[in-house]
């Protein structure tokens, strides 16, 4: 019969293989480089000084110019305000080159993204459900008055300055598809589409020039608020329910490569 230092042994041995075989199973890059960078600012990314952009061809992962906040979002597939770093640094940005292994798909990235954090940063985290502001898309009483495109229709945008100054943006995409605009400016918190709708459609939205006193965030939010009623959807300001991403150690700087 086993005594209790014997039975400590084998659990102790039991519980470290297990943990090296969970390691051993998750998903990671073959390779991966992280180099720090200066932080990219409009100034730089326009004069070419500096990039930003994620980028994924072949086996071939590049992540430029980012910093830790925006690798736990991408990791965990929540947005960059629902990581919470509580002071922890984030404000160091990195240039990140990586290779797939043999038969990954683009679908393993977040979880490899989330071994090399454990792995180069330490990190160490806890799940929380927080209540964040939003902006709820929905379908207004009389329906949706935009055409849906064909299945297959191409996502693209642009815009056109017109004579009398008015900035005509025009998007190709789905009511989702209108998110990553709407939060880039501030105009709007997290949009959260609730309107059932999964097909493709043109937006227009018009923009006029700013004038003291309104600013171009102002503009583009009454831009947006138009076409989004010329579409028959309504926009609600509401609070929801959220997982968050607290971080709990975080190393500022990745392992040496």
């Amino acid at each position: 019969m086993l005594n209790e230092s014997s039975l400590r042994l084998i659990t102790s041995v039991v519980l470290c293989v297990c943990a090296t075989v969970s390691a051993q199973s998750r998903p990671a890059f073959e390779a991966v480089s992280i180099k720090p960078v200066p932080r990219p600012t409009p100034e730089t990314v326009q004069n070419g000084t500096s990039r930003i952009g994620f980028n994924v061809e072949g086996p071939r992962v590049e992540i430029l110019g980012y910093g830790s906040t925006f690798f736990i979002a991408r990791a965990f597939g929540v947005e960059a305000a629902q990581v919470d770093l509580r002071g922890l640094g984030g404000f160091q940005s990195f240039d990140v080159q990586a290779k797939l292994p043999e038969g990954a798909t683009k679908d393993q990235i977040p979880e490899m993204l989330q071994t090399m954090l454990a792995e180069r940063f330490k990190l160490a985290y806890h799940r929380e459900t927080r209540e964040y502001p939003a902006t709820i898309v929905t379908v207004g009483k009389s329906g949706m008055k935009l055409q849906r495109l064909p299945d297959g229709t191409r996502a693209v945008d642009g815009s056109t300055r017109k004579l009398d100054g008015i900035t005509r943006m025009t998007q190709v995409g789905t009511v989702g598809s209108l998110s990553a605009v709407m939060n880039s400016f501030g105009g709007f918190p997290q949009m959260v589409d609730q309107t059932g709708l999964d097909g493709m459609y043109t937006w227009v939205r018009d923009q006029l020039p700013t004038e003291p006193g309104i600013t171009y965030t102002d503009r583009t939010r009454e831009a947006f608020e138009a076409m989004f009623e010329a579409a028959g959807l309504k926009l609600e300001a509401r609070k929801v329910p959220k997982e968050t991403i607290v971080v709990d150690r975080l190393e500022p700087m990745p392992t040496e490569n």
